[in-house]
């Protein structure tokens, strides 16, 4: 064999160990940055829906990262990948810590990446002010809330399939972690809660709380900030909403928002999440205990399983939630047309997709508006010509 030739077979040996997992973790970077260029490429209207049909990916692309990753370490991506970290490093790492640093280290970097890049590229379409350390910051509390918990349930799994009780650390560990960092990362976004504690604003929500028979103890203004933040929000006892909606909603409208976030506190819907997460995972617990670690051929597929499936099931219900949030405000102000033009003025404002596919919508917590429009024009009997009307006259023909 020429020398030549020799070498190239060398190298692609020698690659040849690094290459799926390369691939896991690099497939999200050179996604981002072939759709950030075919977007920027396009015409100034189109644009922002084009990438907001990749961002309704963003939280596909991260579980999915994970899992590819989980699945390559285990099956042969392991031990190769230690080889070469000891191999380059010899006499600094042992196999234990080398383990754990590629392990959690290596989808970490990969992800943070693509976050700053969507980020970026976030800021220019949206003509956002935020600095480079701001974002920075958001794609480090977006690892921590949503990465490193799924990591951290990977791990917990695999102690599972091993047999060991205190794999159970490892999932409740991974909850605590997501439920601080969507905190440190609500910050991060802007989101600062400023309570209200006179104003008109305050005493309409107040009188409509009584009225549904909420018990309502605060009520928060959110500044809408570098975000461009146009949005309520609905907790276990309290409501936030942000200081421009009155700029793009009428008093009827805002008053649906409210009365929409306050079905949310009525019904417990916060507290309704916490125990379906808690029920998936005590489910899949028991159902992994029982699963024979000597089961190779069905391992990967149990692996992606238990990453994919629980959001997809976290996800469908909390879009449950939203459907059922707009019944109970239109039922309250018997204005459907009201709740109508409301959901489709803030469509407008977000520059969203009005209708996603079904895959896409798999991984998001709110149905898309043609979907929520359409549920509540069938809830009030509204005729199929009177939603097209009011669609039309918003400036929503299209849809």
């Amino acid at each position: 064999m020429r020398p030549i030739q020799l070498g190239v077979l060398r190298t692609a040996i020698s690659v040849a160990p690094v290459l799926f997992p390369a691939c896991i973790l690099l497939l999200p970077i050179f996604l981002t940055i072939g759709f950030r260029w075919a977007t920027l490429r396009i015409s100034d209207k189109g644009q922002r829906i084009v990438w907001a049909v990749y961002r309704g990916l963003g939280r596909f692309i991260l579980a999915a990262t994970i899992a590819g990753w989980w699945v390559i370490w285990d099956l042969h991506g392991r031990s190769e990948l230690l080889s070469i970290a000891i191999h380059n490093w010899p006499g600094t790492l042992e196999k234990s810590s080398a383990e754990n640093l590629v392990f959690w280290l290596a989808p970490t970097v990969s992800l943070a990446i693509f976050l700053i890049l969507c980020y970026t590229t976030d800021r220019t379409l949206l003509r956002q002010r935020w600095s480079t350390s701001e974002l920075m910051s958001r794609a480090w509390w977006r690892i921590v809330s949503f990465v490193i918990p799924l990591l951290m349930v990977a791990v917990g799994f695999e102690t599972i399939f091993d047999g060991k009780a205190w794999a159970i650390v490892w999932l409740l560990s991974a909850g605590i972690v997501a439920k601080i960092g969507t905190g440190f990362l609500r910050r991060a976004e802007g989101m600062k809660f400023n309570r209200l504690r006179s104003g008109e604003l305050r005493n309409r929500a107040l009188n409509m709380a009584r009225q549904m028979g909420v018990t309502l103890g605060r009520v928060y203004i959110v500044p809408a900030g570098k975000g461009h933040l146009t949005n309520a929000y609905g907790m276990s006892n309290a409501i936030g909403l942000t200081d421009n909606l009155g700029k793009y909603l009428t008093k009827a409208q805002v008053d649906y928002v409210i009365a929409h976030e306050l079905a949310h506190v009525n019904l417990k819907h916060g507290r309704k999440h916490l125990v379906l997460v808690f029920a998936i995972f005590s489910f899949l617990t028991l159902a992994l205990f029982g699963f024979s670690k000597h089961a190779l051929f069905f391992r990967p597929v149990v692996q992606l399983a238990v990453i994919i499936g629980p959001l997809v099931a976290i996800y469908y219900v909390s879009r449950r939630f939203e459907y059922a949030a707009d019944r109970a405000a239109v039922d309250f102000t018997g204005e459907p047309e009201t709740a109508v033009r409301a959901l489709a003025n803030l469509h407008k404002i977000h520059e969203v997709p009005a209708q996603y596919d079904r895959f896409t919508e798999l991984f998001m917590t709110h149905p898309a508006l043609v979907s929520r429009v359409q549920a509540i024009a069938d809830a009030s009997q509204m005729p199929t010509h009177r939603l097209t009307d009011i669609l039309d006259d918003v400036g929503l023909a299209e849809v």
